[in-house]
């Protein structure tokens, strides 16, 4: 079998996407709010029976491969490579497939922290071992997440690395040495330092944040630099640890250090991540969403970390994900406090404040309140902070408690509110109308190509997925009467696998069409199989029956309408030719369509 197959056979796609998006049950497939593009309403299916997944929002769609490497930004080989460890797939080495740059570099960063963990249990790596003991970082943590020591040496790593097969090229491009100014070649980036590699969600290492261990040097950290495999604002450290805890406990805790997140772990807090020194991103935002809309940030206490704080509010507002603000109890960061007194941080945990009542806190003070100037600052800071809530529900909350400690009415307040807030998006997706069928319709089939199409396309869906209204479809609608090429050989292909067999079920229908349709893509086909789902959700099946007459009905009348008007202008060529038999056939036929007019519209 394929290696391909081979993992479609093991993977169910439902849980593949599942890691990624809270998928729900809708009837036999599953449904969510699309990760590719912003929407309220969900019209992002997921069928099991035929391994597909199709967005009705943004019109993207594919198997588990195309999602994988659509959500992570990434190619086939390394989407196979993903997705096989998953299955437990033994790849075949000389597959070209899975032969890529970003295989091959994630190799060679797996292959440096192995070689720094060695570094550090060696006699080289003596005064950083005793560092992680002062540190009070334990044996299992070192172990877990990997952590090394990059010996004080020009190129022992580079050598270490290119004895195992890699090139100069390739450890350059891991980040891991630097071109020489003068001459040629390359030295290491890491030297003398304590060695943090930091992993994608999935456990491979992409990169490192370095500690050094000289009380005199400027630089206290430094990370690999953006690379083909690193791209900082799209990277959480210990993610990929705490991913399954942010599912179970719904929420995530974020964090500024990598010694803040470790011992967070050690602590027995495994939803805590950390942005590592950088200021929170969207992209970061987005990577967390997948498993959770409730985040709480705890950033240092100093004066860069509250800014980096609020900084970070406001994409969250942005990114409408429920978020509370963590102030320590005890010391300056979730590390030291901790490590002098782990119940001072479940208390800082438990007193987390909502986002607003935070800024309230801090700005709405006695002393702030006293002063008309402080006050009128205070209060700009505040109304500019309501302002960012989408939620207008929220919002009115917020203006109605400022109301409420200021003694103003509400309604100076909304007219104080600032409209330019950042943090919103400019752009949504509407939710699709479910039935698009009826008198309003019919005029939109009247003067609108598109919406007949799109009828069209719901008739389909609809025979489908209920191949049993296909004998009542024929005797209205004949493949002749679709001006669209690709529908109307599809609905062909459709009435001929029906006829030959009026016993058909849904899957028995899909699988022999799969087989004799070569007019319509297979993306077209995944596409119409979750159309139903999606504009026909929470329908009753009298409803689908009623909502199939009337499609009929009215995609009919359409086509009456239109044949009429050519008759009319055939008969008025007949009248000035004087042409007797012609005009009587043709006023006969104009009698005809127009009694089945008007029994439709009847």
């Amino acid at each position: 079998m394929d290696s391909v197959e081979e993992i479609k056979q093991k993977l169910d796609i439902a849980t593949v996407i599942g890691e990624y998006v809270p998928l729900h049950k809708a009837g036999s497939n599953f449904k969510a709010r699309c990760p590719f593009h912003n929407e309220k309403s969900p019209s992002f299916f997921v069928t099991p029976d035929r391994q597909i997944w199709h967005c009705f929002g943004c019109n993207e769609g594919g198997d588990m491969f195309t999602f994988v490497q659509k959500i992570e930004g990434i190619e086939f080989p390394e989407a196979l490579k993903l997705l096989a460890q998953k299955a437990g797939v033994q790849l075949k080495q000389f597959d070209p497939r899975i032969t890529s740059q970003k295989n091959r570099l994630h190799e060679v960063c797996q292959s440096a922290a192995s070689f720094w963990q060695e570094c550090l249990r060696a006699d080289i790596g003596k005064n950083a071992l005793e560092y992680v003991v002062r540190r009070k970082i334990q044996d299992k943590t070192i172990v877990e997440f990997k952590i090394g020591f990059a010996p004080d040496s020009w190129d022992a790593t580079l050598k270490f690395l290119l004895s195992n097969g890699y090139t100069e090229s390739e450890v350059f491009q891991s980040g891991l040495t630097v071109r020489k100014e003068k001459g040629t070649g390359y030295y290491d980036r890491f030297r003398d330092r304590l060695m943090f590699p930091i992993q994608d969600i999935h456990g491979n290492v992409i990169g490192f944040t370095a500690r050094t261990l000289k009380a005199d040097e400027p630089a206290k950290y430094i990370n690999t630099p953006e690379s083909v495999l690193y791209h900082k604002s799209n990277v959480l450290y210990a993610l990929d640890k705490a991913k399954k805890s942010i599912r179970e406990n719904n929420y995530v805790i974020i964090v500024e250090g990598n010694m803040d997140a470790l011992t967070a772990h050690e602590a027995g807090y495994k939803n805590v991540v950390a942005c590592s020194g950088t200021a929170l991103t969207m992209e970061q935002i987005n990577l967390l969403k997948r498993y959770t809309n409730n985040f709480a940030l705890c950033f240092d206490q100093d004066e860069a970390g509250q800014k980096a704080a609020e900084r970070s509010i406001d994409l969250l507002f942005g990114a409408e994900v429920n978020t509370k603000i963590v102030q320590v109890l005890n010391g300056k960061d979730p590390d030291e406090c901790i490590k002098n007194s782990p119940e001072s941080w479940e208390a800082s945990l438990r007193q987390s404040k909502d986002v607003m009542k935070f800024y309230f806190d801090k700005y709405l003070t006695v002393d702030n309140l006293s002063n008309v100037i402080k006050k009128k600052q205070a209060v700009k800071v505040i109304l500019t902070q309501i302002a960012k809530i989408k939620n207008k529900i929220e919002q009115d909350h917020w203006v109605k408690q400022l109301s409420n400690i200021l003694q103003i009415e509400a309604g100076l307040l909304w007219e104080s509110l600032p409209r330019n807030a950042v943090g919103r998006e400019k752009t949504d997706f509407s939710r699709k109308r479910k039935n698009t069928a009826g008198p309003a319709a019919d005029n939109q089939i009247k003067t609108g190509q598109n919406t007949k199409v799109e009828n069209l396309r719901m008739i389909i869906t609809i025979l489908l997925n209920y191949p049993k209204h296909i004998a009542y479809a024929q005797e209205f609608l004949l493949p002749e009467m679709i001006e669209d090429e690709e529908l109307s050989g599809f609905y062909k292909v459709i009435l001929s696998c029906y006829n030959q067999n009026q016993q058909l079920e849904k899957e028995q229908l899909i699988k022999l069409i799969d087989a004799e349709s070569k007019t319509i893509s297979e993306s077209s086909l995944n596409s119409l199989i979750l159309l139903a789902a999606n504009i026909f959700d929470g329908f009753t099946i009298a409803e689908i029956d009623n909502e199939l007459f009337e499609l009929l009905r009215v995609y009919r009348r359409w086509f009456i309408s239109k044949k009429l008007e050519v008759l009319k202008r055939e008969l008025a060529i007949a009248d000035q030719s004087n042409d007797l038999d012609l005009k009587n056939r043709l006023s006969k036929e104009l009698d005809e369509l127009n009694f089945q007019k008007q029994k439709l519209q009847d």
